[in-house]
C-alpha cells in the first residue's frame, strides 16, 4: 500500500487492474489518436477512490512534457474533418456561456480545431499546447495565438481569463491537482472552467472493467463525477453542471479502435476497412461515458 497521489487525501492505493505490461517509457506513444499501445497497471485509492496509472506514479512532469513536445499526430490531422464536426457540436452545447466580451484560454489546444471555432465568437482566444508540431500547425493553418508552454509557465504572465477550456486534457496531466490550483488563480472571480473527460463510474466503464477502451498509456488519471467534484472543491472550484458528451469519428478510425477492443475480430475489421467509400463516413458515437463539466470559483458562488 502506498500514499494516494492526491496529497490532500490521506488514503493509500492498491492495484486495481494488472495487464502484465513492463514499460520502457521511451517507447510509449503519446499521440492522442494512437492505435498501438499496451495498457498500464491501474491503481485505486482506498479513501477518495481516485484511479490512476502506474505511469502517474513513476514519471515526472519533465519527462511527460518532453514526450508531448515531440508529438506528431498525423492520424489526428487526417481526422480533422471529423474533429471539426465534433467540436462544432461541443461548441453548440456550451456556446451560451460565450460572448464577444470574453477572453478565452484553451489548455491543450493540440492542432487548433476547437480554437478555430471559438475564436470568432469571443474577444480574445489563446491556446496552450506542448506539442511543437501541433502549435505550429495551429498558427499556420488557423492563425491562432498559441503558447508552446505549460499552464504553470503561462500563469507567470499574470493574465486572467473569463473562460478556460480543456477538451479531453485533464486525464493527461501528471499533476491535475496543481493544474486546477493554477487554473483557479488565472480564472477571473466570475470566470468559468469548462472541461471534458470520461467518467469511470459510467455504466459502460463499469461493464468494460479492465477492458475499458479509454485506459491508455497517455491517460494518467481516471476520474468519476465524485472524484472530480472533490478535487475541484479542494482547489476552490465547484462543478455546477454536468452534460453528456459524444464523439464524431470516421468509420476508419472507429474500426481501428474496435480492433484494439476486440482483437479476436481483427481480421474482420481489417477486411471492412479496405472498403474505401466507408473510410470517410462520419459516425456519431455515444456510450454515455463522456461528460462536459462546468466549473465556477467556489467563492463567487458563495457570494452570489
Amino acid at each position: 500500500m502506498k500514499n494516494c497521489l492526491n496529497i490532500k487525501c490521506r488514503g493509500n492505493f492498491k492495484l486495481l487492474y494488472d495487464y502484465g505490461s513492463n514499460y520502457n517509457f521511451e517507447d510509449i506513444n503519446f499521440d492522442c489518436t494512437t492505435t498501438s499501445y499496451s495498457k498500464p497497471k491501474i491503481y485505486k485509492c482506498n479513501i477518495c477512490e481516485l484511479k490512476f496509472s502506474e505511469l502517474a506514479v513513476a514519471l515526472s512532469n519533465k519527462k511527460i512534457e518532453d514526450k508531448y513536445n515531440n508529438v506528431v499526430d498525423n492520424i489526428y490531422i487526417n481526422e480533422i474533418p471529423q474533429r471539426e464536426k465534433y467540436f462544432s457540436n461541443l461548441y453548440k452545447k456550451i456556446s451560451y456561456n460565450f460572448s464577444k466580451d470574453h477572453t478565452v484560454l484553451e489548455v491543450g489546444s493540440y492542432y487548433g480545431v476547437f480554437g478555430n471555432i471559438i475564436k470568432p465568437n469571443v474577444k480574445n482566444y489563446s491556446g496552450l499546447e506542448l506539442s511543437k508540431h501541433g502549435s505550429d500547425y495551429s498558427k499556420k493553418n488557423y492563425n491562432l495565438e498559441i503558447f508552446n508552454e505549460t499552464i504553470e509557465e503561462h500563469s507567470e504572465r499574470q493574465v486572467k481569463y473569463d473562460i478556460i477550456i480543456m477538451a479531453d486534457v485533464i486525464e493527461h496531466f501528471s499533476n491535475p491537482f496543481k493544474m486546477l490550483e493554477t487554473i483557479e488563480k488565472i480564472l477571473r472571480p466570475d470566470g468559468l472552467l469548462i472541461f471534458t473527460t470520461f467518467n469511470m463510474d459510467s455504466l459502460y466503464a463499469k461493464i468494460s472493467g479492465k477492458n475499458y477502451h479509454w485506459i491508455l498509456p497517455m491517460h494518467l488519471f481516471y476520474f468519476s463525477n465524485k472524484t472530480l467534484k472533490n478535487i475541484c472543491l479542494e482547489n476552490n472550484l465547484k462543478i455546477i453542471k454536468i452534460k453528456n458528451d459524444s464523439r464524431v469519428v470516421s468509420f476508419y478510425y472507429l474500426l481501428n479502435k474496435l480492433e484494439l477492443i476486440f482483437p479476436k475480430f481483427k481480421f474482420l475489421f481489417r477486411y471492412i476497412n479496405k472498403i474505401k467509400y466507408l473510410q470517410k463516413i462520419s459516425i456519431n458515437v455515444n456510450l454515455f461515458d463522456l461528460n462536459i463539466y462546468f466549473v465556477k470559483k467556489n467563492k463567487s458562488i458563495n457570494s452570489a
